[in-house]
């Protein structure tokens, strides 16, 4: 701001003493077109203190006195000296393709991968990568692939190769994005990720995994079977036992169920006496009105009996009076 007060000033007195001019021997004040120039040379000196910083990247002050300012221009619009320089430096994500990276792994053997890299320069240090890169496609040659290559490397040397395309291939990943992440904050650039394209080791050791991987997986499916057959042969073993227990509890049911029965059988008899079977004779002939004709097996009813009495006697009194009446009458 100073610097722009400055320049009005300046571009004031200017244009006051370009309206001075000298007639009839006498300096007088007159409007003119010099005086624009003053004009021009403050719009000049006021664009001049300013400098805009577009989204997504960050301002670098450069003085021809002081050299690269440890302070950065966010975005937005920043009064700045005339004499000093804004260079630009993207915060933007980039994205970084990297192939033909080698690295040697514990059993000495030779990788060569491709991969994506992701990453973005902090604002804040962004003033040391401009002093060291100046710009982004000399930091991506200079740093990001030196950086890479020394992280792969540094990981590979702990596992053999087929350990590296076999079943720690994640655990190796994930050891290269972490020293990348470490290897980068200290030169003010934040890791995003990174991503394996490729992964070559030679058609020799390519194959000798493809069949290593074949017996193990032939060596899974036999241990499969196995446990499928000791499966069956225990659900077998525990339905044998579910029918056996079947079995044991139903004849167990059986055997309660008679001792029951023989119980009860055991109770009527004993409670069957020579008065019970009395009284239930009596009971029976004044119900019924039979009787039991001893020296013989039939049961004469004796209501039947007496009804028959009855009708005998009838039928002599009858035969007895007619011949009584007949004797009378002779």
């Amino acid at each position: 701001m100073t610097f722009v007060i400055a320049a009005v000033v300046v571009a004031v007195v200017l244009f006051v003493l370009l309206g001075f001019r000298k007639i009839d021997g006498l300096m007088k004040f007159r409007l003119n077109s010099r005086q624009f120039l003053a004009l021009l040379g403050l719009a000049i000196a006021i664009f001049g203190c300013y400098t805009i910083v577009p989204a997504n990247s960050v301002g670098i002050i450069y003085s021809p006195f002081t050299g690269v300012s440890d302070t950065t221009l966010p975005e937005g619009i920043h009064v700045k000296s005339p004499l000093d320089t804004v260079y630009l430096l993207s915060t933007e994500v980039q994205t970084q393709n990297l192939t033909g990276i080698s690295g040697q792994t514990k059993d000495a053997q030779y990788l060569t991968m491709s991969i994506d890299i992701k990453y973005r320069v902090d604002a804040e240090n962004a003033f040391e990568i401009f002093k060291q890169f100046r710009t982004l496609n000399n930091m991506n040659a200079s740093l990001i692939a030196p950086t890479v290559q020394r992280s792969i490397e540094s990981v590979t040397t702990q596992y053999n190769v087929i350990d590296v395309l076999g079943e720690f291939r994640n655990e190796v990943y994930t050891k290269i994005e972490q020293d990348l992440t470490d290897r980068l904050k200290e030169v003010g650039v934040s890791f995003y990720s990174v991503t394996f394209t490729d992964t070559d080791a030679g058609d020799d050791i390519e194959n000798a995994i493809r069949a290593e991987a074949v017996a193990k997986k032939e060596v899974e499916t036999a241990e499969q079977e196995r446990l499928k057959v000791e499966i069956q042969a225990q659900q077998r073993v525990i339905e044998a036992e579910a029918d056996r227990d079947k079995a044991s509890i139903e004849a167990e049911t059986r055997l309660i169920e008679a001792e029951a029965e023989a119980e009860a059988n055991r109770l009527i008899a004993a409670s069957i006496t020579d008065e019970l079977i009395a009284m239930k004779e009596a009971e029976a002939r004044m119900e019924h009105g039979w009787v039991i004709v001893e020296g013989g097996d039939a049961i004469v009813d004796v209501r039947d009996a007496n009804a028959s009495s009855t009708q005998s006697s009838y039928s002599s009194g009858s035969t007895g009076n007619a011949s009584t009446s007949t004797t009378d009458a002779g």
